[in-house]
């Protein structure tokens, strides 16, 4: 018997944003689908606007499966994984462990595809599109929560923005340009803003 879809199933179980009041409780697979559909757009915006060949489908296969272990970690707050750099050192040796723990839950023969994604993504090209795409949907949480008048997350929105922008990364600047600020909408106002489809 091999555990390893059973265990990503249990990402629904993995609360984030652990110090804070969340207006919205948000789980690690919601987290998860949301950051591979925003690292499949960065990836389009890259290849389609700024002309750099960018493997989308990839992209997006990394980012599902970016949180993967915290299905053995649980979702360790930012504040203290950076406590100090002797624990967040450690954290990453854990996390190692774990990404190794949970691709042994696969049978043998479906190891070798699956290690790209699920032990070795931070070898990977387009990790940092990942990563950025990771900050993305926190920064675009943040927004929501504000948007619904909790100001618990004003400085980690602060933050994670400042983070965003010292990226340098274009498709993080144009994504933020473009799709960010229809998250601080209500639906009201995102239907007023979105165009009628034309008859044929």
């Amino acid at each position: 018997m091999n555990p390893f879809f059973a265990y990503l199933a249990r990402l629904k179980y993995i609360r984030r944003w652990g110090l804070m009041r969340s207006s919205v409780p948000e789980n690690d697979a919601e987290h998860t689908l949301q950051t591979a559909m925003i690292a499949h757009g960065l990836a389009v915006i890259r290849e389609t606007v700024f002309g750099v060949p960018c493997d989308g489908a990839r992209c997006a296969l990394l980012a599902l499966y970016h949180d993967a272990s915290e299905v053995f970690t649980g979702d360790l707050p930012t504040p203290v994984k950076y406590f100090n750099e002797d624990l967040h050192g450690e954290y990453e040796k854990i996390e190692r462990m774990a990404r190794e723990k949970l691709l042994g839950t696969l049978p043998a023969e479906l190891r070798g595809p699956y290690r790209p994604f699920v032990a070795d993504m931070e070898a990977d090209p387009l990790w940092p599109l990942v990563k950025a795409a990771d900050t993305l949907s926190a920064y675009l949480k943040c927004v929501e929560e504000r948007r619904a008048g909790n100001r618990e997350f004003d400085e980690a929105a602060r933050q994670t923005e400042e983070k965003l922008r010292a990226l340098g990364l274009p498709e993080v600047d144009w994504f933020l340009a473009h799709f960010a600020g229809s998250f601080a909408l209500t639906l009201d106002e995102l239907e007023r803003e979105t165009p009628k489809p034309q008859e044929k």
